[in-house]
This record gives structure tokens, sequence and C-alpha cells, in this order.
């Protein structure tokens, strides 16, 4: 079994082919064909076997395949409302910021 390493220290290659082999397992531990996923998602059967495969593949690909899963719930960090601090809130007269500005 491959041993967790901090992903700081992993290059983008290879949290990508982690990813990919991480649902490649939870699909086949579903009893899940590409075919099946493929109609469940609208994702082209081979862009399925290229996600599982560590290739590059789009945002909404992997969003789509997440979802076909039901591994949705994992995005949930990354879709929770980030807070604004309250020392930024005043600077910015309780406007939440649009934009970040260089430091000087």
């Amino acid at each position: 079994m491959e041993q967790y390493s901090d992903p700081y220290f992993l290059s983008d290659v290879e949290i990508i082919g982690r990813i990919g082999k991480k649902l490649r397992a939870v699909r086949l531990n579903s009893g899940t064909t590409r075919e099946e996923l493929q109609m469940i998602t609208g994702i082209n059967k081979k862009t399925i076997g290229d996600a599982e495969s560590g290739k590059n593949v789009t945002i909404g690909t992997f969003i789509a395949i997440l979802r076909g899963l039901n591994m949705f719930d994992k995005l949930n960090e990354l879709l929770r409302e980030e807070p604004v601090s309250p020392v930024m809130m005043a600077k910015l007269h309780w406007k939440t910021p649009q934009r970040a500005s260089s430091r000087r």
C-alpha cells in the first residue's frame, strides 16, 4: 500500500495521479463500470479513464466524476464561504473585499 505523504512535498503530477487512483478505486469498489459512469455523468468513458490515469482533466470533468461517484461532499471545504476578518472589514468600512491589493 502506498504510504501517505504531505501533499506540500508532492508535485502537481503526483497529486493528480493519486487523485486519479482514488477515483478509480472508488468506482471499482462501488461496482460501477466506466460505461455506467459515462451514462450518469455525460462524460466520455475515455475522459473518465484519462482522469483515473492521472492525466490532466478540466475541473468541470472532475466535479462531474465526483458527483457521479457520490463523492461530491469531498469538496465541502472548498465550497465553504471564507469569512472576512473583522480587521479587514473595519478597514473596508464593513464591505466585503473585491480584490487584493499589493503589499507595500
